[in-house]
């Protein structure tokens, strides 16, 4: 929604919650896509926004409810009974009302389930017992199912009675009479077929399947390598017990970004939109890594110390550091950037590590000649620069080009190896590292060259 129609709606909105007009209300809620009205919802105080959701009817209300952010959706539910509570959440996608649960105290949690039904219950315990990132904690559970001696004409029967919550992202999934699955078939053959035919004979390829237990980041990569618009979820007895959607994917790599992004930036990641976090939580995301890189700082100058003599004795050698471990820094940060990509995408695997070292060598051995000329040409032209003091300034900043390059790309799959997030091996710590090694190779390189 464009900004001038929010805000004439939003104004709209204030003038009939303030003379309670319910008729003008709905008018106004009339065809507005749900996205729109979680923005409107969040626009006002908790109780004219409590007022205006028990307006809605069921089903947008509850699509409103799974976009509002975790701070929103508690506080319009502060006005609400447990009862309340417990009709939204049957309301919404079982993996939805899972996400809503998290972000509430125990004890809320408790109530809520008490007042819902015991098949409810049973669903949403049962979710909370997968572990966090992995394809059951992300899928739906609500999807059209048939046995495979069902026909062409009970499908088409059972779907035109269907809630309209349950799944069918384009194709439709076929088990035995114990849930094994057995395949999918396309919703166009299906509609195409005679009412008579038994669904069986529908079956095509063979279907893309992940297990509960597999981490979303195999399920985003399945996703792109077969362009899925659904997955279905199995157990460990190739029973059916969910699906993964197309939109389930679009939020998890939405997620996977954000938190690459503030990984990559130094920061603890978080759930909570920037608005959303409030300024202890921001504090408390940023300050560990901000105490992590002070001590590697402190390092840094011990390492100075070390060298004292070196550059007591060659006060023009301090000031190219700067321009060292800024080059080094950037150079590892351009590479580990790529290889993170490449890895979030599925382009590059760990078992690609042997072309990635030679790629990035080509590369930094490249890059170190034009940035080594252009080094020489300006030590040379600096008072007091020397053909000796100019060759130890481009070795040492080819080294370290070198160096960073190899080590932004290598590292993040490291981490891949090690089951870390390869996000880790970012711009901060890459640059932290190349700081120390590459002032120890500059000072090392200035012993040996100038002869100290």
């Amino acid at each position: 929604m464009n900004n001038v129609k929010m805000n004439t709606r939003l104004e709209l909105t204030r003038q009939a919650l303030a003379v309670r007009d319910y008729k003008a209300l709905r008018n106004i809620l009339q065809d507005v896509h749900p996205a729109d009205i979680s923005e409107l919802l969040q626009e006002l105080d908790a109780g004219d926004a409590a007022l205006l959701f028990r307006l809605l009817p069921k089903d947008e209300a509850a699509e409103a409810f799974a976009l509002l952010g975790a701070p929103a959706q508690q506080a319009l539910i502060q006005s609400f009974s447990d009862r309340e509570t417990a009709a939204l959440l049957e309301a919404l996608y079982v993996d939805e009302a899972v996400d809503f649960l998290e972000e509430l105290p125990a004890n809320a949690v408790k109530r809520i389930l008490q007042s819902s039904t015991p098949d409810m219950r049973a669903q949403l315990n049962r979710f909370l017992q997968y572990k966090e990132d992995s394809a059951g904690s992300v899928m739906t559970t609500e999807l059209m199912r048939f046995a495979d001696d069902s026909t062409v004409g009970e499908a088409l029967a059972a779907i035109r009675s269907a809630p309209r919550k349950l799944a069918m992202d384009h194709v439709l999934y076929i088990t035995d009479r114990q849930r094994h699955l057995l395949g999918d078939i396309n919703l166009y053959d299906l509609l195409t077929a005679q009412d008579d035919q038994p669904l069986q004979s529908l079956l095509g390829k063979p279907t893309q399947q992940v297990h509960t237990d597999q981490s979303t980041d195999e399920v985003i990569a399945l996703f792109r390598h077969y362009n899925l618009y659904a997955m279905p979820v199995v157990d460990t007895e190739n029973r059916l017990v969910g699906v993964v959607t197309l939109e389930d994917v679009l939020d998890l790599a939405d997620r996977q970004a954000t938190q690459d992004v503030e990984l990559m930036a130094a920061m603890q990641p978080s759930e909570a939109t920037y608005m959303d976090t409030t300024i202890p939580r921001h504090a408390r995301n940023r300050l560990p890594w901000l105490l992590l890189l002070l001590i590697s700082g402190m390092i840094n100058g011990a390492i100075l110390g070390g060298f004292e003599q070196v550059f007591m004795a060659v006060p023009l050698l301090v000031t190219f550091i700067p321009m060292l471990t800024d080059t080094g820094g950037n150079a590892g940060s351009q590479s580990s950037t790529l290889i993170i990509r490449g890895l979030a995408m599925g382009d590059i695997t760990v078992r690609d590590a042997g072309k990635v070292l030679l790629k990035e060598l080509g590369v930094s051995l490249i890059v170190s000649v034009g940035v080594g000329l252009l080094t020489f040409g300006r030590v040379m032209t600096m008072q007091g620069g020397s053909l000796m003091i100019a060759l130890t300034v481009v070795t040492a900043l080819s080294a370290i080009v070198v160096l960073s390059k190899l080590l932004g790309g290598l590292l993040p799959l490291l981490a891949d190896k090690l089951r870390m997030d390869p996000a880790l091996m970012a711009a901060p710590l890459i640059t932290t590292v190349v700081d120390a090694l590459g002032l120890i190779i500059y000072f090392t390189a200035a012993k040996l060259l100038l002869g100290m």
